[in-house]
Order: C-alpha cells, then structure tokens, then sequence
C-alpha cells in the first residue's frame, strides 16, 4: 500500500444498495464477476446481504498498517470499484494503534494481526474480523554476520536475538529456534520497536543476530556497499506453524456491523480484496517488477536474479480463500505456548469471525485496462 501519512481526512459514507438478493448461506457461493453478485448473509440476519451497485459506489475508510500495499494495490487496479467501493485508505504504524483508531471511529475497517485483534476481544472491544488477508511467511531469515562466530543455530545459546515487539515475531523466533534444536530459553531477546534499526544493531554487534525481513537479507547479501549478512538455519516456518492459517486480517467493530447496509460492505471488500489476491497470484516476475518497484521500491530483478525462492519469499503470503478455524486455532494456542505473556487467552474464534471472512475463494478477473 501507499506510504501516504496524511491526516484522517474521511467523507461521510454515501451508501447505495440495489434490491436485496437471495438469501444463501453464511458461507455463500463466489460470483467471481464482481458488482451483482449475491453475499452470504449475516450471522443472525434472517434478511439476505444486499450487494453493493458499482454505478454509485460507496465511500470506505480503510486504516492499513505503514508499508503495505494491498490495499492501494486494490484500489489502483479496480478491484474495488468492480465490487461497488471507493475506499480511501490511510496508515499507521502497527495494528494495534489502527484497532484503537476503529474502535474511535476515525475509520470503518483496519487490518491487525490475529493476535491484536485477540487482544482486544479479551480486552471487551466489541470487534469482528471481516476478512482474512495472510498466512504466516513460509519462511523466516535469521541474520547473523557472515563472517561472524555464529555458524549454527546452535551457536546461539547466550547470545542476543534483536526482535520486532509484536507478539507473532516472538512465536516465530521461538519456533525457529527451537525447530533448529535450540532451547528457546537459552537465547536472549532484544526488542527492537523500528526494524530498519536491526541492521545496523547487528553491524554494531549490539546484537548476535536479528529476526529479519527477506528484503533486508537480500540487500545484505552481496550488495554493494551493504552489510554482509547470512541467513542462519532452516527457516522454513512450516516447520512450527500450519500455513493455513490466518495471522492477520481486516477488522470492524460490531457496532459498525450492526447496521445491514454496512454488512454488504464488509462482504464487498472481503471479495474485492480476495480478487485481487487471485489476480496478484498469477502475475510473473516480470509483471511483478514494476508494481514492487512502485509500491515497496523492491527492485525484484535485482535482489532475486529471477530466483523463483527468493521472488517468493519476497511476497506477502495471501489468502484468497476463507478463513480456516481449525489452522488458525493452532497458531492461536502456539502464541499461548510461546508468547503467554503477550497473548489473551480464552477466546472463541467462531465469536471473532464474521460471515463476509467465510466466503470461497473468488474466480480470476482481470483488472480493467486502464488500471494504474
């Protein structure tokens, strides 16, 4: 998504439904062909969930987190207004300062990780998850200095981890290390609140190592006038987490969804988005390098070499399909093992997920010619 920083700055929403549809299912079937498709209804709604009329769209404050692009990628390139939306997005810099917006009402739907979204639910904030948006990466790079001590992973028992201060980046260090053979309570953490600063800490030797980002690897790894750095281990996550998962997602207070008109929005965005996902998926690299260049200024080319592991490792790991109980309650109960000081426990994830999140996968469109 676009960096933009500006101020909230919202409309008032104009909202314009066409009849109301068949009443399905709450898992609802996918259209596939955007505006005129019929949403699954409500939990608790006997009446069926208009859909949205693309000739009059309707305005949508969407909060996203600072760096990403989903959403602006939606919006560019029509995905959106195929489904009946106009959505005006602004950032923040973590989800638990963009679920706190929500719940002041300074927007109407805001992405968050589950473990946010947990907390706040056990907190009392009346909040539902309207669409899910990834999975956890499929892997995770620990950086250590080349030509540093640590060569194994065993290496690092006493050593100091620099660490991003969300919960999940806990749970997936401590899986790593203790995948790797690694007794996670040998190992000390450094909580780093930028993770820009995690190189230089590491180059410093402030830090033995860092939990990394796949761009910060690459730019590190032979790039001129970078750092030296290497990826320690097997960082294949599969290894302590189930990739169906759901780890982060687009949220919305009940209070919001109480009223129907606003029920077909969060069933319009779920599907929009989740087109977009179906589209982003089957994009080469090479029609991958300019959209990365323009919304991550990632040079694709050149920190991947055409490596189809490296492109891959690169890219958000999305979810175009429903929300999947069973896999997301693992990482729910793997954050209690592995993060119980940071993560609220007795949560119902069937109590947090609203219908709009239970929708199948979208058929493949196209986006218009004209988008960005």
């Amino acid at each position: 998504m676009s960096t933009n920083r500006r101020r909230l700055r919202w409309l008032a929403p104009g909202i314009a439904l066409l009849a109301a549809s068949t009443v399905l299912s709450a898992c609802g079937g996918s259209s596939g062909s955007g505006g005129g498709s019929t949403a699954p209804a409500a939990a608790g709604n006997a009446a069926a969930v208009p859909t949205l009329d693309p000739a009059h769209p309707v305005k949508l404050k969407v909060i996203n987190t600072s760096g990403a692009f989903n959403v602006a990628l939606a919006r560019d390139y029509g995905f959106f207004a195929k489904y009946g939306l106009s959505v005006e997005e602004n950032q923040l810099a973590n989800g638990t300062q963009v679920l706190a917006a929500l719940q002041g009402g300074s927007g109407e739907i805001g992405y968050a990780d589950l473990y946010a979204g947990i907390n706040a639910k056990a907190q009392g904030f009346n909040l539902k998850l309207v669409a899910n948006n990834n999975t956890n990466a499929k892997q995770f790079p620990i950086l250590v200095q080349a030509d540093g001590p640590i060569q194994t992973p065993a290496d690092l028992a006493g050593k100091t981890i620099a660490l991003p201060p969300v919960p999940q980046h806990t749970v997936n260090l401590r899986g790593f290390l203790k995948a790797n053979g690694v007794d996670p309570n040998q190992v000390k953490y450094s909580i780093v609140q930028s993770q820009a600063a995690a190189p230089q800490a590491l180059e410093s030797k402030s830090v033995d190592a860092f939990f990394g980002q796949w761009n910060q690897a690459y730019t590190n790894q032979g790039q001129p006038g970078a750092y030296d750095f290497r990826v320690l281990g097997n960082p294949d996550s599969s290894q302590w987490s189930n990739l169906k998962a759901t780890t982060a997602a687009f949220w919305a207070t009940g209070a919001w969804l109480e009223k129907p008109e606003n029920q077909a929005i969060a069933h319009a965005f779920d599907e929009a988005l989740h087109a977009s996902y179906v589209w982003f998926k089957t994009l080469t690299p090479e029609k991958l390098q300019p959209i990365l260049l323009k919304y991550q200024q990632i040079d694709l080319a050149k920190l991947t070499g055409g490596d189809p592991q490296k492109v891959g490792n690169l890219l958000t790991n999305t979810q175009p399909g429903p929300f999947d109980f069973e896999a997301t309650q693992s990482w729910y109960e793997l954050g209690l093992q592995y993060a119980p000081d940071k993560i609220q426990k007795g949560v119902d994830l069937h109590e947090l997920v609203f219908p709009s999140a239970l929708r199948p996968e979208p058929a493949l469109i196209q986006p218009p010619a004209n988008a960005s």
